[in-house]
Order: C-alpha cells, then sequence, then structure tokens
C-alpha cells in the first residue's frame, strides 16, 4: 500500500512495461550480398516469440556502385531518378508460409509518382538527398532528377521497410511469433530501369555496369515480456491478431495516338477500393514527336505527361463515382484533387514538387517531351480519393483507417473513361495504381498470416 494518499499520485502515469525492452536486428539476405541489376534479392524474417517489427522505424539499407572506369571507353555518369535509389527495386514481394502479402509491381514508377505527391524541396534537399540520393546537383532539377553516380563512385543508401510492404504500411506492430519466417523478397530492374545514364560509354551500358552489394534489414524489434503478450493477446476477442492495411495494385495500359476518346477496363476485384493514382509515360519524344525514348539514356520511368488530357472519369458498371462531372485536365483541377488525395487540400505545407525555380506549371502542363532527352517532370498525376469518409492527413504508408470506407468492385465493371484534345496526343503507356484496403490476419491456430480481403 502507498504511504502517499491518492490524491499525490498521478494517476494518468502509464503502467510498467513489465521487463519488456527494444533491440535492433540487422539481417543480411539469404541468397547474395554482391550482385548486378535485374537480380532478386530474398530475406527471410525468422519468428521470434513475443517480437514485433516496428516498420515506420525500421529500414533497407544498401550501397550501390558505378562499376563503369573513369577515364575509360565505357565511362559513364548514372543519374537516378527523382525518388532517388529505392526506385531502382521494379518489384516487392512479401510472403508468409507460401502466401502473398504483399506485391508492389513496377515499384519504381509508383514510387516516383508517391514523391512527386509527398515529398517537399527541403526533405528532397536534406534527408531524403542524404539517404536516398533524391537530391540533384542543380535546384532547378529538384523533383525532376536524382543524385548522379559518377564511374567508380559507390554510395550508401537506406529507406523504410513501411515503404515496401501492405503489411508494413499500417500503424500496427507486425508480429514475428510465426511459424514460419516472414519472406520479404527485391527484384532489382535492369540498368536502365530506374534512372539514366550519360557519357562515353552509355552505348556499352548493361546490368554488369551497375552493381549493388552490402544489403542489411535494420529492423527495429519490440520483445514484451510474457504478462504484457498475455494482456494483448486476451485483448483479441479470438486471439488473431488483425491489421488493416492499404494494399497497392497495377494495371498497365497503352493509350493510342491521335484519340478524342478511350476507356480503359481495370478489372478490379477488391471489396474496398480506396483511391486510384494514374500516370502516363512518353514513348516519344523530340519536337516532331518521332523519336522514340532511348531506355538507357532517358529518365522513363520518372517523366509523366498530360498528353493532351481534357477529362478523366472514374466509373463502375458505366455509372460516374465520386465526381458526376468528369475531372478536368487543367493544372489547378490535377492540383487540387491530388491534394484531396493526400488529405493537405486544406493546408499550406506538402505541396507537389516540381523545381524551386518555379517550374511547377510547367510540369502540369508537360503535354509531351520535345527535348532530345526525358526531362523527369511529374506533375500530370491524375489522382482519385474513394474513400467515403476522407481523412485528413497521412500516406500510403501512414494508413489510418478508423471509420474509412472504399468502394465495392469485386462483382462489378470497373473502367476509366479519358477524353483528350482531338488530334494531338503521341501514343503513351497509362500506369494506373489502385489502392485498396486489405485485411491481413495473423491466425492465432496455425500462426501464420493471411489476407482476409
Amino acid at each position: 500500500m502507498s504511504v502517499l494518499p491518492d490524491r499525490f499520485l498521478n494517476k494518468k502515469h502509464p503502467h510498467s512495461s513489465g521487463n519488456s525492452t527494444s533491440f535492433v536486428s540487422r539481417q543480411v539476405p539469404q541468397n547474395v550480398q554482391s550482385c548486378p541489376a535485374s537480380t532478386t534479392i530474398n530475406f527471410r524474417i525468422g519468428t521470434m516469440p513475443n517480437c514485433y517489427i516496428d516498420s515506420h522505424n525500421s529500414a533497407l539499407r544498401w550501397k550501390i556502385r558505378n562499376k563503369t572506369v573513369a577515364g575509360s571507353a565505357n565511362a559513364a555518369t548514372f543519374t537516378l531518378g527523382s525518388a532517388g535509389a529505392p526506385a531502382l527495386f521494379e518489384t516487392i514481394n512479401l510472403l508468409n508460409s507460401g502466401s502473398q502479402l504483399s506485391h508492389y509491381q513496377n515499384y519504381g514508377v509508383f514510387r516516383s509518382m508517391k514523391n512527386a505527391l509527398g515529398c517537399s524541396s527541403d526533405w528532397i534537399k536534406g534527408p531524403g538527398g542524404i539517404m536516398q540520393g533524391t537530391a540533384p546537383a542543380s535546384d532547378t532539377d529538384i523533383g525532376k532528377t536524382g543524385a548522379a553516380l559518377a564511374p567508380g563512385a559507390e554510395r550508401t543508401f537506406v529507406d523504410p521497410i513501411c515503404n515496401h510492404a501492405s503489411l508494413f504500411n499500417q500503424d500496427g506492430y507486425v508480429s514475428l511469433d510465426t511459424v514460419d519466417n516472414l519472406d520479404l523478397r527485391y527484384t532489382i530492374g535492369d540498368a536502365a530501369y530506374g534512372g539514366a545514364w550519360s557519357g562515353t560509354g552509355v552505348n556499352s551500358v548493361n546490368d554488369q555496369s551497375l552493381e549493388f552489394f552490402d544489403f542489411e534489414l535494420i529492423l527495429s524489434i519490440v520483445q514484451l515480456s510474457g504478462s504484457i503478450q498475455a494482456q494483448l493477446m486476451s485483448a483479441h476477442s479470438d486471439g488473431n491478431i488483425c491489421y488493416n492495411c492499404r494494399g497497392i495494385g497495377r494495371v498497365s495500359a497503352t493509350i493510342p495516338a491521335n484519340v478524342s476518346a478511350h476507356t480503359v477496363n481495370l478489372g478490379l476485384g477488391y471489396s474496398s477500393l480506396m483511391a486510384l493514382n494514374s500516370v502516363q509515360l512518353p514513348l516519344y519524344k523530340g519536337g516532331a514527336q518521332t523519336q522514340p525514348v532511348e531506355r538507357v539514356q532517358d529518365h522513363q520511368n520518372s517523366t509523366f505527361v498530360r498528353n493532351y488530357l481534357s477529362k478523366y472519369q472514374f466509373l463502375i458498371d458505366g455509372s460516374p463515382i465520386e465526381n458526376q462531372r468528369p475531372v478536368k485536365g487543367d493544372p489547378a483541377e490535377i492540383a487540387m484533387f491530388q491534394q484531396i488525395a493526400q488529405g493537405t487540400f486544406h493546408k499550406f505545407d506538402s505541396a507537389v514538387v516540381a523545381n524551386t525555380n518555379g517550374g511547377s506549371l510547367e510540369s502540369y502542363t508537360n503535354d509531351a517531351e520535345t527535348g532530345g532527352n526525358l526531362s523527369g517532370s511529374k506533375g500530370a498525376i491524375v489522382s482519385n480519393e474513394l474513400c467515403i469518409y476522407k481523412g485528413k492527413g497521412g500516406t500510403w504508408q501512414e494508413n489510418t483507417m478508423s471509420l474509412c470506407q472504399g468502394r465495392g468492385v469485386l462483382a462489378s465493371s470497373s473502367q476509366i473513361a479519358l477524353e483528350f484534345a482531338p488530334n494531338s496526343g503521341k501514343e503513351t503507356q497509362l500506369e494506373i495504381f489502385p489502392e485498396f484496403l486489405q485485411l491481413i490476419v495473423l491466425d492465432a491456430n496455425t500462426k501464420t498470416y493471411r489476407v482476409s480481403q
């Protein structure tokens, strides 16, 4: 019994952690420690009773070396895209006991789009530039290109794993008390996937020109005491732990040249579709728009064009959703819906970044790439936030789902209807990234993760 009267005690003071602790675990890949581009890196996150990953404070760390030789005939400089080194990964998979929990496809395009929607200039030049290589040599290229690796140069990069899988993008701690490991797999794109090469040896570039090495998963782990773990499990009536995640899908299509209207069938099958973001990647460049994009020399996965888009509408079973009238293709309205999707429309920060020298409007009106090389301009991102109870903040890797409901498209047809200024657009590659409510459950009986919906 306390010798002090209750009125002297702070009743809001939290209970003791009961000898719980936290620690950092560094894990290396199972298959390789050094590899060229176009390689898959496999991590197996081992089971640990009473342990949980704090995914928002855990990271992937790795190094990249430009293997071309300075002063030689094959010397070439590799310039990262605006999203930096993380955009070099083409796919990221998370599996448990053979079940696929998360599958991010064409991650370089997705990551470039998300960075353009959510990153400030200060972050790009500061922490992002240091950790992920987002800062270019010149401020005029902020939001367009990233850091450069000269011949023979190498750099270390880190990125939080909450960016890499739907199970990691929710706010809760991820349990490692499972019967089997979590398998996290990164597939690196080819040498031209996430950046652009320049220099005398550009025609000699191949997958061996980039070396990826010194991979580590730096996991921040909380280990609960037996009593706290028992309290936690008793809070779940059926013993299962449920995670409300934001899954990321991908639909790719081609927009033909010189069309005034085009409809894309999405074929989505989600019980709760939360958002759609779409971009168009140019396939041609130059003043006459007759020069095909050169993958090695162009930022082909981080340059988005408007392509003379005049209207955009999302349809379920032929009926418009959210907007009874189409989204207009003018820069102000495109920027408005981007900010609504980010939860920042009512704020005066987190503006969409193009560059710091007044070029943001130019990036939104970028209908065609007329230069000799793709610029990396990316204002033309069409966003639909489809959640009925729209949030006031957060991004795809900060996922709060209280009273949040999307649109059901399990047994319905889903389409995007596009309209363009007549006889003006070139053929483009349309990339659409649906975001959907994904319930992932840790089954108490089998101690395995499964996707519930």
